[in-house]
């Protein structure tokens, strides 16, 4: 009872009492390996036989183009990005190009469920939501049209999917001491969500790196971000679509 209120109490004033998860320990995969991480993630090739003549190019998303992409990345120049929440893979695919341009070949690992946030399943006449999740006997199989779309832009070399929920994907960057230049948080638009996701993901982030999210506009974005950072004593900077938390170099 008395931590509810003290929780409620701190939550009023725009705190939290949640801490950020600890750092993780020495000895990790960064060590071992500099290269690619699908093999860990997968046991083979997830792209090897796919039936692309299935599934025509679909690039349909929000903000997938944005210029503070390529403001970014230019800034950062990443050697790997993490994106939590890739529905389609538009951002992931402009991000690849963007990187080639920069003379980048960062491994891009998406995480995402494919299986679509609360909004998703309120309307079943929606066209870009429900409809786009094209159920199969009641299961989203919007996952093939993300994997397609990489094979269709011939990005499948430098995007890797993580078939996760963000929690558990964050659990599994932490085991093996995974850490990313760039991560970008494009999931749930829940507050708690969010917050969650920035908990699992700021200590993820290299120093000098960069966290970016979208959304700014949905108030569940706004004040977990604001408090997230207000927090950890960090400025939200807001780009172009996009709000991001720069890391101290170390």
């Amino acid at each position: 009872m008395l931590k509810s209120l003290l929780k409620t109490a701190f939550y009023r004033f725009g705190y939290s009492i949640h801490k950020v998860r600890p750092a993780i320990s020495a000895g990790s995969v960064e060590e071992k390996d500099q290269g690619r991480l699908r093999g860990l993630i997968h046991a083979g090739d997830p792209y090897q036989n796919f039936p692309l003549a299935d599934y025509p190019e679909d690039l349909q998303g929000w903000g997938s183009q944005s210029p503070a992409f390529d403001q970014l990345l230019e800034k950062v120049k990443p050697s790997r990005i993490i994106e939590v929440g890739t529905w389609k893979g538009g951002s992931a695919i402009h991000m690849a190009g963007v990187a080639r341009r920069l003379g980048l070949s960062p491994e891009i690992i998406c995480v995402d469920t494919w299986l679509g946030a609360v909004e998703f399943w309120t309307d079943q006449t929606d066209p870009e939501r429900y409809l786009a999740l094209k159920c199969r006997n009641g299961f989203p199989t919007v996952y093939y049209q993300f994997m397609a779309n990489v094979i269709h832009r011939n990005c499948q070399d430098l995007i890797t999917p993580f078939p996760q929920t963000a929690t558990i994907a964050g659990l599994w960057f932490r085991r093996y001491g995974v850490k990313a230049d760039l991560i970008y948080i494009d999931g749930s638009h829940e507050e708690d969500d969010v917050y969650a996701d920035l908990i699992s993901y700021w200590d993820l982030v290299r120093p000098g790196g960069i966290l970016v999210g979208d959304d700014w506009n949905w108030d569940g974005v706004r004040i977990a971000a604001t408090r997230f950072a207000r927090e950890q004593g960090l400025q939200v900077t807001q780009l172009a679509d996009k709000w991001y938390l720069e890391k101290p170099a170390a």
